[in-house]
């Protein structure tokens, strides 16, 4: 399906009945990476999946996205399904965009994959550590996403998933992919949190155990739930599908 916004067409998908839940892409990725998790967790739950602005089948005349424009997409299609109550489900960015669609007054709650636990990307960084991110993507896209792909993917990890990873990402058009990112490392997470704070919002995270860093857990830990979880790398939705989507339905009905 279809949904038509100022500045972009966004696709997405409707799979199952039950409680309601939305799915969430990671950075440079597509929907396409939850088919395995929609395929279990449909049996049980109404699950909607969408590609983000400039991401998979959706289409944008805008070549500037904040994870604010973000989430507001993600509220457009979610309220347009009915959707509005969700449990609202993000993928490293797309945790961002979680939590800022919760706080804008669609879904009731937000678990993360593998996101919001990133030092060096999640907190809002300085001009200086974001340039010293982005330059190697800004001199070789390419090569730059690969390299990152490769350490994101944690011990074990099957090099020829990681390579499709990586193949798929670099697909991404270079100047809108590096802009985003860039807003995604100005995004106030601390800010956003104490308004999450504020209005009791439950975020909920599930980190790779072998990728957790202690520094996040220590500033971290005691305002989100921050669940290790040993199912690979940062790309563990697509190692463990199945698994995965046990993790959200046990956090859903606990």
């Amino acid at each position: 399906m279809v949904h038509s916004l100022p500045g972009a067409e966004v696709v997405y998908d409707v799979h199952g009945d039950g409680p309601d839940v939305v799915l969430i892409h990671g950075w440079t990725c597509r929907r396409s990476d939850f088919d395995g998790v929609v395929a279990d967790l449909a049996r049980d739950h109404r699950v909607l999946a969408l590609d983000l602005p400039w991401h998979g089948e959706s289409v944008a005349t805008s070549r500037y996205w904040t994870m604010d424009d973000l989430a507001a997409v993600v509220d457009a299609v979610a309220v347009a399904e009915g959707m509005r109550e969700a449990a609202i489900v993000g993928h490293s960015m797309g945790a961002a965009v979680a939590v800022e669609t919760v706080l804008a007054g669609t879904g009731h709650r937000v678990i993360s994959l593998d996101g919001l636990t990133y030092m060096h990307m999640y907190p809002r960084q300085t001009a200086e550590a974001a340039n010293a991110f982005l330059d190697p993507f800004r001199a070789d896209f390419a090569a730059a996403m690969r390299a990152m792909c490769e350490g994101a993917a944690g011990p074990g990890a099957d090099p020829a998933l990681v390579a499709e990873v990586a193949d798929a990402m670099c697909r991404a058009e270079p100047d809108v992919a590096i802009g985003m990112m860039d807003e995604l490392m100005r995004w106030d997470m601390d800010g956003a949190l104490a308004r999450a704070d504020a209005l009791a919002l439950s975020v909920e995270v599930f980190a790779a155990a072998a990728l957790l860093s202690p520094k996040a857990v220590d500033r971290y830990g005691h305002r989100i739930d921050i669940v290790p979880v040993d199912l690979g790398g940062h790309f563990f939705l697509l190692q463990h599908p199945v698994k995965t989507a046990q993790l959200i339905r046990g956090a859903l009905a606990a």
